[in-house]
Formats: C-alpha cells, structure tokens, sequence
C-alpha cells in the first residue's frame, strides 16, 4: 500500500528560558502565598480556639472557688448549728433536771401540806390520836424488815399523850395458822411522847419459815387527863 503523501506543515511555538524563570516564579509565589495564607487561618483559628480555651478555663476556675467557698461557708454554717444544737441540748437538760426537782420538790411540799393539814382537820372528822402511815420494807436479811409508822393527834393539841405501840402479824409458818406479836417479852416495848405528831422506826425481826400475810398495828395512849385511847389499824403485808 502506498502512502499518501501530504504537504501539511506544523508550526510549534517555543517558550523562552527568561519566560519559564518567571513562570515558574509566579507559580512558586502563588504556592508560598496560599500556604501563608493557610498558615495564618491555622494560627488564627488556634489563636481563637486557645482563646476560648482560655476562657473556659477561667470560669471554671472562678466557679470552682465560688463552690469552694460556698462549701465552706456550709460547712461553718452547719459548725455552728451543731453548736447551738448541743447548747440547747445541755440547757434543755439542766433545765429538765431542774423541773424534775421542781417536781419532786412540789410533791413533797403536798405530801408535807397534807400531813399537817390532817392534824389540824383531818378529812373523817375524827379526833385524838390517828394512825396516819404504816411503811415495811425488806432488808438484806431474811425474815427482818424496817418499818416507819406515823401517828398523829387531830384537832386536840392541847396536851401531850403518851403510850405505847404494838404489832400483831398475822400468817402461816408450815402451812399453819400463826399469829407473831411484835415487840415480844424478849425486846423493850415501844413507847410514844407527842403533842401533834411522832415519826416511829425500827426493826422487826420474823421467826424462820414464818409467811406474814397482814401486820395490825396498836397505839395505846394517855393523856394528862389519865382518859386512854386505843387505836388500831389493819395493813396488808408487805407494806410500801
């Protein structure tokens, strides 16, 4: 096959070298702007976000030493709640010891207001001398007791009585009935001497095996006028 022949000519352009020296130049300075470019955005935006950073960082802070301090004022607020807490506690004590002696003391006053108001009218009416109280406590001995008895004289206070005072305790020792008087032959009999009113103490001693179930009490007097009185009164056993 034989090849067409053709008289196209091609005509190509040459750059000089003074023209790609600056076109290169232009090139690189556009590179080395946009790279400053971008280098002074990335510093912009660190220099904004250290900023904000900063900042951030300094509210914390400052709302950390606010807490702080409000924590602190708490914590002394509640210091001193707790001491005006145990203040009241203790004046709260001292001052219900103080009504509880109060108390006792009140009733001891009515206890006493009572008595005396019993000797100079007593409520039944009654005259001369009164069994007015009868107490029997155990002691650390078997089968002997304290007793305090207190007699009076109602209304008639013009002279002295005397006379004496006697026990009869009424049980069962081994399951028999007995009767065990008291002061016996053996022990000095008790005597009384009062115008208004005798505050009597002593010790009964029971015999072994012996179960008291009530306890008499006898008060035999005489006066100036030689006119005896007995009085009596019956006690359930034991007596407190």
């Amino acid at each position: 096959m034989l090849r067409e022949k053709t008289d196209r000519i091609v005509i190509r352009s040459r750059i000089s070298t003074p023209a790609k020296v600056l076109i290169t130049m232009v090139g690189v300075a556009t590179f080395m702007g946009l790279l400053f470019a971008a280098y002074r955005y990335g510093y912009s935006e660190a220099n904004y976000n250290w900023h904000v950073a900063d900042q951030t960082t300094e509210d914390l802070k400052n709302d950390l030493e606010l807490m702080t301090q409000e924590n602190e004022d708490l914590r002394t607020s509640i210091t001193q709640a707790q001491r005006q807490l145990q203040i009241d506690q203790a004046a709260y004590k001292e001052l219900s010891a103080s009504l509880n002696v109060s108390s006792a003391q009140i009733t001891e006053l009515h206890k006493e207001l009572k008595f005396y108001r019993s000797i100079i009218s007593p409520s039944g009416g009654g005259s001369g001398v009164q069994i007015q109280d009868l107490v029997i406590k155990p002691t650390e001995k078997a089968d002997i007791y304290k007793y305090k008895l207190v007699l009076i004289q109602a209304l008639r206070h013009s002279e002295e009585v005397s006379g004496t005072v006697g026990f009869e305790i009424k049980g069962s020792n081994n399951d028999r009935p007995k009767v065990v008087k008291y002061p016996g032959s053996s022990v000095s009999e008790i005597r009384v001497n009062f115008r208004y009113f005798q505050n009597l103490e002593g010790i009964i001693d029971l015999p072994p095996n012996f179960s008291p179930e009530e306890i008499k009490v006898s008060v035999s007097t005489r006066g100036k006028s030689k006119k005896s009185q007995i009085t009596e009164r019956i006690y359930p056993w034991p007596v407190a």
